[in-house]
């Protein structure tokens, strides 16, 4: 293969399933993207996409292909790591993590991070994607689930407690999360211990806290997040409180990276004493 830089649009069309995802994570234009998945189609003898009633499939050529691309680009990720770093030359480190990390426990400890590394930016992206480590879209994610596949190195660094809490009126009803996070275990405790549907809904555990405080009615919540609002309580015994586990994780070719070893440990100290 004479155009080896084709593999990267192989990868962007398998992981996105669409010309205009693919093209947007290449900075570039889905006529580029259309030509040179043409071109590796011509290469290769077969087609390897189909296109379906959304998105683009992979053939079996296509996986063959892709895996190849995959791990080429594996071992690229791990040489730039080997690297050195410039000295006095400032660097981006991006972390992705739930909205609801991001803000109540990572975002809290910037000021802290930033005096005592001036040569770094942490970039806090806080979104329910699972952003690619091996792509570069983050370079340490921290989770709620373990990842089982692709090449990636995860530690287990907390477990959350996930609660029923209310205010002192008493009302019987609850909020809870939107319709498609019912098979999470917090929303299964709250349908479980309420036996009926909640009341309302809402995005975010901090609306639904709020709202909460403020209707005198249940709610399902991390418990360190309705430990801040005076006018809730707990409505469970701790023991019936199912946890979640938060995994910090990395692309096992990065794990040498002494800046995120630097960042992997601050995000493990602001995760102590949660659980």
């Amino acid at each position: 293969m004479d155009n080896w830089d084709d593999l990267r649009f192989v990868l962007a069309l398998a992981r996105y399933g669409s010309m205009n995802q693919a093209a947007r994570h290449l900075r570039t234009n889905t006529a580029t993207v259309s030509r040179r998945i043409r071109r590796i189609n011509e290469t290769h003898g077969s087609a390897l996409f189909i296109k379906g009633q959304n998105d683009w499939h992979m053939t079996d050529a296509g996986r063959a292909v892709y895996d190849v691309a995959a791990r080429l680009a594996d071992d690229l990720v791990g040489l730039e790591s080997l690297q050195p770093q410039p000295t006095g030359e400032v660097r981006v480190v991006r972390v992705t993590s739930l909205d609801y990390l991001v803000t109540e426990v990572l975002a809290e400890g910037l000021p802290d991070f930033a005096r005592s590394h001036p040569d770094v930016i942490l970039e806090l992206s806080a979104t329910d994607a699972n952003l690619s480590l091996a792509y570069g879209e983050a370079d340490v994610a921290v989770r709620l689930t373990r990842p089982t596949e692709g090449r990636l190195v995860a530690r287990r660094i907390a477990q959350l407690r996930m609660g029923v809490f209310g205010g002192d009126r008493g009302a019987e009803g609850w909020i809870g999360l939107p319709f498609d996070l019912d098979w999470t275990p917090e929303m299964k405790n709250g349908l479980a211990h309420y036996g009926r549907a909640p009341a309302a809904r809402l995005a975010s555990f901090h609306a639904i806290l709020s709202a909460a405080a403020i209707w005198g009615l249940g709610a399902v919540a991390p418990e360190f997040m309705a430990a801040g609002h005076a006018a809730l309580r707990s409505r469970q015994d701790r023991a019936l409180m199912p946890q979640r586990e938060v995994w910090m994780v990395l692309h096992e070719t990065r794990k040498s990276d002494q800046i995120l070893r630097e960042v992997c440990r601050w995000i493990e100290q602001r995760f102590q004493g949660l659980q």
